[in-house]
């Protein structure tokens, strides 16, 4: 009788142990809902709308997840919350899309673009202070004035 008391008294842990298991497994198993960031906005230059650029977003100080970047045409541009941007801080570049990519386009976004040997100023691109503040669950509307090289 004693041997099913010691028996008895080590399933009971080991099936706690078991439901504990399962529950970190299935727990350790889900991914934490991320909140929906997106961003909207316009991107100008000379007063006029920028096409045929791509705007950069990257996170800065303590802001986590992924760089996202997004076309800009007719001066507007969406990152939608797939893209996987968290809220926070993110460093803004601007560049124009590369001539070899833009020759292909359909003549209706072509007509919009800049001439063709237009580049962004770097103070807008590879050394760009611009930078936005991204909130989770908000419209996230953003706009940008930019400089060509001159």
């Amino acid at each position: 009788m004693s041997d099913r008391k010691i028996n008895g008294a080590d399933r009971l842990p080991f099936a706690a142990t078991s439901v504990l298991a399962m529950m970190l497994l299935t727990t350790g198993c889900t991914t934490p809902s991320q909140p929906n960031v997106t961003a909207t906005g316009t991107v100008h230059v000379s007063g006029e709308p920028l096409s045929g650029a791509v705007i950069t977003l990257e996170p800065m100080r303590q802001t986590t997840g992924p760089n996202a970047s997004a076309p800009v045409f007719d001066g507007r541009f969406q990152v939608p919350a797939s893209a996987g941007l968290h809220g926070g801080t993110y460093r803004v570049r601007v560049a124009m899309i590369p001539a070899e990519l833009l020759a292909k386009l359909p003549s209706e976004q072509a007509a919009s673009l800049p001439p063709a040997d237009s580049v962004i100023d770097p103070s807008f691109d590879a050394e760009s202070q611009l930078t936005c503040e991204l909130k989770p669950d908000q419209p996230n509307a953003l706009a940008f004035v930019v400089e060509f090289l001159k």
